[in-house]
């Protein structure tokens, strides 16, 4: 798992960001394995898809001859809120190494309705830009048919939970499908440290296991969804450490010689979103939040339920973003924390949200505000 917490000590805050000697591109890579962050290029994730495909069938093919076999506990969120909570069982290798559950509940994502094309084209939009246009609701069935399983990481291992980190699985075009709102997962995220997350369908939750080496799936107890759960009640400090030990490592890469930025929003490798919205500064005003990726800045205007998008008019300005309903006026940012091309800015209709997404002009620059000081 990389839907992005380790609290560290102050030696070793001050190794990671003060220090004048050079960080070797394997210490840093050491530093995100160990917080159960999953480092792939494409041909990595070619080749990782079909390592887990013959997992898969070696798996099935021990439990058919009765080979000895590992089980561990994850736990079932239901969409329907009246729904019970439901401990699972999986089985796996003595020996298999890494997160089991994408794999285990893949075709539990199966199905459940057809994608949105008009969800799937501002999806791609929204992600991709204008290289979004060609991005069609066919490839993205034909890609997800047997089921597509993406993770979000609710806390991250650390030396503070005994390098054991906790994640959510959901079905990827979970909100491509119209698949109802999870709330209660919404919920459980927010204790966690991340507002404004949402979440469609059924969902699961689970446990994984980075020391002793290798990372490997282990239980997560009905039980451990009790708020009283010490995994819980530290989750938002850990969060808090995390997401302060990355930027200290992103600042001692760069005065080193550079750091790839790489995505920690929760998700399986880069594959979540292809940003890092819940690792990055993001914020909430009345009316409206916000959050960024790399490269853009996603604003979430709240609007009455039953407005359509004929009534909407959304207008761009380098430094400017207006959003009106009926030629009322409902949100106006009139100081943006930086500039953005208004030529690539687009936004959608939600139910009872309009989702504005500006394109940034410095892809590099991290915006720590939405509104610039004054």
């Amino acid at each position: 798992p990389t839907s992005h917490s380790a609290p560290r000590t102050r030696e070793n805050a001050r190794t990671m960001s003060d220090s004048d000697e050079p960080i070797a591109a394997g210490d840093k890579e050491a530093w995100l394995r160990a917080r159960g962050v999953e480092i792939e290029t494409p041909e990595d994730r070619v080749r990782i898809a079909a390592e887990k495909a013959a997992a898969l069938a070696a798996r099935t093919e021990a439990l058919e001859r009765g080979a000895p076999m590992r089980a561990f506990k994850y736990v079932m969120i239901p969409c329907d809120d009246d729904a019970p909570f439901v401990e699972c069982e999986a089985r796996c290798g003595l020996d298999e190494a890494g997160d089991v559950l994408p794999l285990e509940l893949k075709s539990r994502f199966a199905g459940g309705g057809e994608v949105d094309a008009s969800k799937v084209k501002a999806q791609a939009m929204r992600t991709l830009g204008e290289q979004g246009a060609g991005v069609s609701k066919e490839a993205i069935m034909r890609e997800t048919k047997d089921g597509s399983t993406e993770t979000f990481a609710l806390v991250r291992p650390s030396e503070h939970n005994g390098w054991c980190g906790v994640y959510l699985y959901l079905d990827e075009v979970g909100m491509l499908k119209g698949l109802p709102p999870n709330r209660r997962a919404g919920r459980l995220a927010m204790e966690c440290g991340f507002d404004g997350v949402n979440f469609f369908g059924d969902m699961f939750i689970g446990r994984v296991q980075t020391k002793p080496a290798p990372m490997r799936s282990v239980d997560f107890k009905l039980s451990d969804l009790d708020s009283s759960a010490p995994w819980m009640r530290s989750a938002t400090m850990e969060n808090v450490e995390y997401s302060k030990g990355l930027k200290e490592l992103e600042a001692a890469m760069g005065r080193n010689g550079g750091m790839q930025t790489i995505n920690m929003d929760g998700s399986g490798g880069a594959s979540a979103g292809g940003g890092n919205a819940s690792n990055m500064p993001s914020g909430k005003a009345d009316g409206y939040r916000w959050e960024q990726t790399e490269d853009e800045i996603e604003l979430i205007v709240d609007v009455p339920r039953g407005t359509t998008s004929k009534s909407v008019r959304v207008l761009f300005k380098p430094r400017q973003v207006v959003v009106k309903i009926n030629d009322e006026t409902v949100c106006d940012i009139e100081r943006l924390y930086d500039a953005v091309r208004p030529d690539e800015c687009t936004w959608t209709m939600g139910p009872d949200e309009v989702c504005v997404s500006m394109a940034k002009t410095d892809e590099e620059n991290i915006w720590r505000a939405l509104v610039a000081d004054s």
